[in-house]
């Protein structure tokens, strides 16, 4: 079976666009506009990462990772943002569902982030 895969971000065009190169690579992937609505489909679906973007309406990137991280220890997650300036805050980096590659928008190609998804759940 295929890896399942949530794209977590709030504009729509990037998470359709990433969801599409991510099918393309034989993953099944699912998307939610917004923390809150990542974390009620968690609730029902199990998925095996999450791509996060950072600045998200209501609970931000960070956040949501530090919670979902206390619901569900075997999630994976992967960042995926415009700001370049951003880094992976300490309590973060130190764990290993949280990967240290920060993924920088727009992606030129997926190869690197796909590499790093099989990376981490193989």
């Amino acid at each position: 079976m295929s890896n399942i895969i949530l794209v977590l971000d709030d504009d729509v065009h990037v998470r359709e666009s990433l969801a599409i190169s991510l099918e393309d690579e034989e993953f099944h992937v699912y998307q939610a506009g917004s923390s809150e609505e990542a974390m009620a489909f968690l609730d029902k679906e199990k998925v095996d990462m999450v791509i996060v973007d950072l600045r998200l309406p209501g609970m931000n990137g960070t956040d949501f990772i530090k919670e979902a991280r206390k619901k569900w220890t075997e999630l994976k997650f992967i960042i995926y943002t415009g700001s370049p300036e951003f880094s992976i805050p300490v309590d973060l980096a130190e764990v290993s569902s949280v990967s240290n590659s920060i993924f920088l928008k727009p992606l030129p190609t997926c190869e690197g982030m796909v590499s790093e998804i099989k990376r981490m759940l193989n």
